[in-house]
């Protein structure tokens, strides 16, 4: 019966209640948007690369390193030598490394000249390595790679012939039209930037900008280093012992050659989550008090009602409805509001990121799940019922001591 005349009640304010409903949806869609997007950020940037040691580049800040090297984002402030990158991964304690030279794109999408290395040891996520789709890895200079998502959205299959653009900006006027590369990979996703680029031998990075055209040969008969010898962005190493790591940063970073940056990336990622940390608080208190302001006005609507149902409720008190019959009413009607603006923003949130999903990768190389973690939105649901309860007392009281005096004097 309690919940019959809860229902009734809000059907006769339909108006008010839905407006109500609106405001708590909104609310509770930013502060659960905000709450996952900061999580699956931190999770996307956390998963990109894993079981990597060290990232080496030059003299930069180590954020910056990080970000053009791993998540192209930004451009590295120089290029290495080759004989710098040759003394440092003839070090004893070196077991492997990737070399990786920027500055060139194709149609929107970087252009990373390394070696078959980078198939072996560059992992992501719980150190899960890059495989293939379709085809294999380059084997001649006029060979390339594609990231999964390149792949998709331009359309491109295996033995399709294009072209490299000069720079990194999606619009470039000048193309290498004399040297096209044949499709000989496609990558599986991986959901990390590792999908938003293309891969072609380290050798074609130089090839590249001569004019005259180079014949297309196996690359064991032009190895790095003789005829070859490309400036490079930046370089993964992996160490042969953990111990060593810092031993080996620290030869790194005092190189005397040349000035170059020596970063571990679990230690970079910590510094640039400390940068953008102010931000994630910012926005935090911003979702906590624009629910806060939702909460305030549903208990102001209830006061507001208050006038216009003194009567309802004196003939509730007549009919011998108790004090707490008269306060679990309006404290039901608080609560059924507020759940249903709850789920509803939970609801547009998870409709917002499978709409959204396309465009976050799109533009951003981000997936982010349109699953939402069930346990931070049982927690939110709670603390939001409670502090809709607590608000609620306040007109449910009054409505108690005024509804029978005022009621039947009407």
């Amino acid at each position: 019966m309690l919940l019959k005349l809860v229902l009734a009640s809000l059907w006769s304010r339909r108006v008010m209640a839905i407006l109500t409903c609106t405001s708590i949806a909104i609310s509770m869609l930013v502060l659960i948007g905000v709450e996952h997007l900061r999580a699956e950020v931190k999770n996307n940037f956390e998963r990109t690369i894993s079981g990597v040691d060290m990232i080496v580049g030059s003299r930069t800040s180590g954020i910056n390193l990080l970000l053009f090297s791993v998540f192209k984002i930004g451009n590295p402030s120089n290029n290495i030598q080759w004989k710098s990158y040759q003394d440092i991964v003839n070090n004893s304690q070196v077991a492997w490394s990737v070399p990786l030279s920027m500055g060139d794109s194709h149609q929107g999408f970087s252009v990373i000249g390394t070696t078959a290395d980078y198939f072996e040891y560059f992992k992501y996520g719980d150190k899960q390595q890059i495989s293939f789709k379709q085809g294999e890895a380059f084997k001649y200079l006029y060979e390339v790679v594609l990231g999964a998502d390149v792949a998709r959205k331009l359309g491109y299959n295996l033995n399709q012939s294009l072209v490299m653009s000069h720079g990194t900006g999606k619009v470039s006027f000048t193309h290498h039209d004399e040297h096209p590369f044949k499709v000989v990979g496609i990558l599986k996703p991986t959901g990390t930037p590792a999908d938003q680029s293309l891969y072609i031998p380290l050798q074609s990075i130089d090839i590249l900008h001569q004019r005259q055209h180079i014949h297309n040969e196996l690359l064991s008969e032009v190895p790095l280093g003789n005829t070859y010898q490309p400036q490079l962005s930046a370089f993964l190493l992996g160490s042969k012992s953990k111990i060593a790591v810092l031993k080996l940063q620290r030869d790194i970073n005092q190189y005397k050659p040349e000035p170059l940056s020596a970063i571990l990336p679990a230690l970079a990622l910590r510094e640039l989550w400390k940068i953008v940390g102010v931000v994630e608080i910012s926005l935090r208190i911003i979702s906590w008090l624009i629910l806060a302001t939702a909460l305030i006005c549903m208990t102001t609507m209830l006061l507001a009602s208050m006038k216009e149902r003194e009567r309802e409720l004196a003939v509730l008190r007549a009919l011998g409805a108790k004090a707490h019959i008269i306060i679990l009413l309006i404290v039901a009607e608080a609560l059924i509001l507020t759940l249903i603006g709850a789920l509803a923003g939970y609801l547009l949130v998870t409709v917002g990121l499978l709409l959204g999903q396309p465009l976050l990768e799109q533009y951003f190389a981000l997936y982010i799940s349109p699953v939402v973690n069930l346990v931070a939105v049982g927690r939110f649901f709670s603390i939001v019922a409670a502090a809709a309860v607590l608000l609620s007392f306040i007109p449910a009281v009054l409505a108690y001591k005024k509804s029978l005096i005022s009621g039947l004097k009407q």
